[in-house]
C-alpha cells in the first residue's frame, strides 16, 4: 500500500508531494580572512547537508583573482568543514568573505 501526503492550492497546483525534500535551516556563520573551519551538529544525523554561501561580492581586484571557500561534509561526523585554497599571488589575490547557511533536509 502506498502511503504519502499530497496538498493542492486553490488554483490545484500541486505545491506538496511526499516526494519533496523540504529544508531545514540549522545555522549561519561568517566567513572571512580565508579561515578555515568547521561546525559539528547532530541535526545532520536526520537527513542530507545542505549549504548556500552567499558571498560579499564577486570580483576582486583587475589582475587579480578571487578565492571562494570549498566545502566538504562527513556524514559519519555529521561535520561540515569549510577551507579555502592558498593565494598564488600575495599582492592580488583575493579571499572573498561572506555568510554561510546550512541546514538539513
Amino acid at each position: 500500500m502506498i502511503a504519502g501526503v499530497q496538498c493542492w492550492d486553490a488554483n490545484g497546483n500541486l505545491v506538496l508531494d511526499a516526494t519533496h525534500s523540504i529544508m531545514r535551516f540549522y545555522d549561519i556563520r561568517v566567513l572571512s580572512n580565508g579561515q578555515g573551519g568547521s561546525a559539528v551538529d547532530s541535526r545532520f544525523a536526520q537527513g542530507r547537508c545542505w549549504v548556500s554561501f552567499q558571498p560579499d561580492r564577486y570580483i576582486g581586484f583587475g589582475s587579480g583573482g578571487t578565492i571562494h571557500p570549498q566545502f566538504s561534509y562527513d556524514p559519519s561526523t555529521n561535520t561540515l568543514t569549510w577551507s579555502y585554497a592558498a593565494k598564488n599571488s600575495a599582492q592580488w589575490d583575493e579571499f572573498v568573505s561572506g555568510i554561510l547557511y546550512y541546514g538539513g533536509f
